[in-house]
């Protein structure tokens, strides 16, 4: 097998037997459309009986009545071309239906390319009316595996191709199906769908061999991808080497990262806002459980960054000896045996705070009751004790305490602020 044409039919049979006599298919699939409400549809003039083809109403003067067009038809178009019932077939669509014929026509290539995977697949669109053209166009355009072929001629004017003169030749769809997945890219990496993004650039560029300008665009995004892919997945290290030619452009976004790996200016709390930047993504793709999960991380890392920062306290490693009088001996009472770390939870972590008398322990003390029932929802899913899902309700809650929190403590303790969320795709890439 080495060609198959796939062709919309419409009223004029003429382009569609040029295009298979031109192309010479070893298979042509005809998309047609089916009769309705008594009006003959295009799936008769393939291989009807007669003379069914470009069959026209008797025209007459209105001056003296005499017949100006009379009424002719031709022979089926697998007459005229000579096809044998093997090398054809038909897939029909209903009339003026476009997304039912685009489904029909993405459906009938897909079954061609299946059935012969190694075939050069060339859909013309010419000679059907605009909706099944329109169709095939599309379907044929999504694939990326399929030439798109056109039959045309020199004009005498704006309406008519010159009889005589028409051939079919294929068309370049680079442009077309490059500015087709450079918007489904963008639409992915705008909702945070960074990995999928990717894949489509990436596919795309493996699909067809681009001009240096196209790469070079299609490469810069596909490194930004990765980089916020890198970065949504805490591997700040290598979004900082994916990221870094399009600093200029991330600005302040940039200087965040820097200090989240420990560079610039850096204030101790940024991994805390990066948490919860990270939890809205989260939710605005209903990732519900996973964004309270970042968002109970993001409370317990703002109290360990907290006692360490202020009072060099690892809430892995206590060391009672650096609270002040009886609050040292109370925690070194708490240790199961000599050689034992004295390990701090969430609450633990909160109540050291509380008891040295801390701005954000005050502020915790403050949401304590609120926080706990809203961390209940947390305590029931399946990423903590349970099997609950978390839904946008119970997000929203804690989200809403963890801000309360913040902005109560931010302040007395020089939290900073936090960053933006992920910009756009154009906004970076242009």
């Amino acid at each position: 097998m080495n060609t198959i044409l796939v062709i919309a039919v419409g009223g004029s049979s003429a382009p569609v037997v040029t295009a298979i006599k031109g192309y010479r298919p070893e298979l042509v699939a005809f998309i047609v459309s089916a009769d309705q409400n008594g009006r003959p549809g295009s799936q008769g003039t393939v291989d009807g009986a007669g003379n069914v083809c470009d069959a026209r109403a008797e025209r007459r003067c209105p001056n003296c009545n005499e017949v100006i067009e009379p009424k002719h038809g031709k022979p089926s178009i697998v007459a005229e071309t000579g096809l044998r019932p093997e090398q054809y077939e038909k897939h029909t669509v209903p009339p003026d239906d476009l997304g039912e014929s685009y489904a029909t026509c993405r459906g009938a290539l897909a079954d061609l390319r299946g059935r012969f995977p190694d075939a050069h697949m060339i859909a013309d669109y010419t000679g059907a009316t605009k909706t099944m053209s329109s169709a095939l166009f599309l379907a044929a355009v999504e694939r990326g595996d399929c030439d798109l072929s056109l039959v045309s001629g020199q004009r005498r004017d704006l309406t008519r191709v010159a009889d005589q003169t028409e051939s079919a030749m294929l068309i370049d769809t680079l442009g077309v199906r490059a500015e087709r997945r450079l918007v489904v890219a963008e639409e992915l990496f705008d909702s945070y769908a960074y990995r999928s993004a990717e894949s489509t650039l990436e596919e795309f560029g493996r699909g067809v061999p681009l001009p240096a300008p196209l790469r070079e665009k299609v490469q810069a995004r596909i490194a930004l991808c990765r980089g916020f892919d890198a970065w949504d997945r805490f591997d700040h290290r290598f979004a900082e080497e994916m990221l870094r030619s399009f600093a200029g452009k991330l600005g302040e976004l940039w200087a965040y990262l820097l200090a989240i790996n420990g560079k610039g200016k850096y204030g101790g709390y940024e991994a805390v806002f990066d948490l919860m930047r990270n939890a809205e993504r989260r939710a605005l793709r209903a990732r519900y459980d996973d964004a309270v999960a970042r968002l109970y991380r993001g409370i317990e890392l703002l109290a360990q960054r907290r006692l360490l920062l202020e009072y060099e306290l690892d809430t892995s490693d206590l060391a009672p000896q650096k609270l002040p009088g009886s609050l040292g001996q109370t925690y070194e009472g708490r240790r199961e045996r000599e050689d034992a770390k004295i390990k701090l939870g969430l609450q633990e972590a909160y109540d050291l705070l509380i008891a040295l008398d801390d701005p954000l322990g005050q502020a915790y003390a403050g949401v304590r009751k609120p926080l706990a029932n809203a961390l209940k929802h947390r305590n029931s899913s399946i990423l903590a004790h349970g099997l609950a899902p978390i839904d946008e309700r119970g997000y929203q809650e804690l989200a809403g305490q963890v801000t309360a929190l913040i902005e109560q403590a931010g302040a007395a303790i020089r939290l900073g602020r936090a960053p933006r969320q992920f910009p756009k795709l154009e906004e970076i890439a242009g």
